[in-house]
């Protein structure tokens, strides 16, 4: 065999070699690669508001039956997850239904009432002006979808902390789970989530919820589940209210499945209880863990404590002074500016 042709052979040798790895990586380790190479995933980090409704009753008396396909309960759950490809990380932020808000346009309530108010774009709205950050998206998901979720990916594996009985017939629920590493299936995963009768009350049940996402998460890593990916879309369409498409829900599944548990977060809200049992924030530790939840490196979050540089390169000489008139009415106080000249 001439030399031209040993080399065109190794050649393809070598591609189909880094194609079979580069395909094998993907399925069965896709942490290994970067986020920007996995095939379908994400490309840029999103904001999206999760949140679980109580469900929403209709008739009366003897009549009255669940609307299982009803969005416009209160929040049960409230969280904000955010993808970030750039730095391969996914956090979550849990928010107590309780915490006080104010909610536009109709004063200041528990959190957990703006998606009966107004939907889920009033809830994005409350909650993009509480942590002062963007939220690119929403879903909201029924009970429905909770159980399906968990029956589909076989069940999740939980470490019960302490005795958890609780009946309420008139919310169909029955929570009857003993202390103890279980395995749960769908109806027993949601009671766990939905608990709230212990001395914590709602706080009590956001470590739960981030117990049952730590578990969720766990279990997603597992290569068998990843053929039911197909399906656990179909079930998130069944039963989600979201302005997501298709496409947007499987590049976030697709990059969830590939971080790294080391590179996985899950933190609350901060904040302490009130004379009445509300969850009122600070808004200063609500700077900070905003800013860490983004993946800030800087030590102060405070604007009046951040010193800020304008230089202006521009033709536009009254730019500088235009742009330190913004930043002085967004609470930025130590501004200097330069010219071309001082760089």
């Amino acid at each position: 065999m001439e030399q031209k042709n040993w080399y065109v052979t190794f050649l393809m040798c070598a591609l189909a070699g880094a194609l079979i790895g580069y395909v094998v990586t993907l399925f069965v380790q896709p942490s290994l690669l970067p986020p920007l190479l996995r095939l379908g995933s994400l490309s840029q980090p999103v904001n999206v508001l999760v949140m679980g409704t109580d469900v929403v009753y209709s008739g009366h008396g003897r009549s009255l039956k669940a609307d299982k396909s009803a969005y416009t309960g209160r929040s049960d759950t409230m969280m904000v997850a955010r993808l970030d490809p750039y730095r391969n990380t996914l956090s979550v932020l849990s928010i107590p239904r309780d915490t006080w808000v104010r909610v536009p346009g109709h004063g200041t309530m528990k959190i957990n009432a703006a998606n009966s108010i107004g939907g889920p774009d009033l809830a994005r709205e409350t909650v993009q002006n509480l942590l002062n950050m963007p939220i690119d998206h929403y879903a909201v998901l029924n009970v429905n979808g909770l159980v399906d979720f968990v029956d589909e990916i076989g069940g999740i594996t939980i470490d019960i902390p302490k005795r958890m009985r609780y009946v309420d017939n008139t919310a169909k629920l029955n929570i009857d789970l003993e202390p103890g590493v279980h395995k749960l299936n769908g109806i027993q995963a949601m009671g766990f989530v939905r608990f709230r009768h212990d001395t914590l009350g709602d706080i009590g049940r956001v470590q739960r919820q981030e117990m049952f996402i730590r578990a969720v998460l766990d279990r997603a890593m597992q290569p068998d589940s990843w053929a039911h990916v197909p399906e656990l879309v179909n079930i998130a369409r069944q039963n989600t209210a979201t302005d997501m498409s298709i496409s947007d829900i499987s590049s976030m599944v697709s990059f969830i499945r590939g971080v790294p548990k080391g590179n996985q977060s899950l933190v609350m809200l901060p904040g302490d209880f009130s004379g009445t049992g509300n969850w009122v924030v600070d808004r200063a530790e609500i700077r900070r863990t905003i800013a860490k939840f983004c993946g800030s490196t800087f030590l102060e979050t405070n604007r009046e404590r951040l010193r800020v540089t304008i230089l202006n390169q521009s033709s536009d000489r009254l730019l500088s002074r235009k742009l330190y008139q913004f930043l002085r009415k967004k609470g930025y106080r130590l501004i200097s500016m330069k010219s071309n000249k001082e760089k």
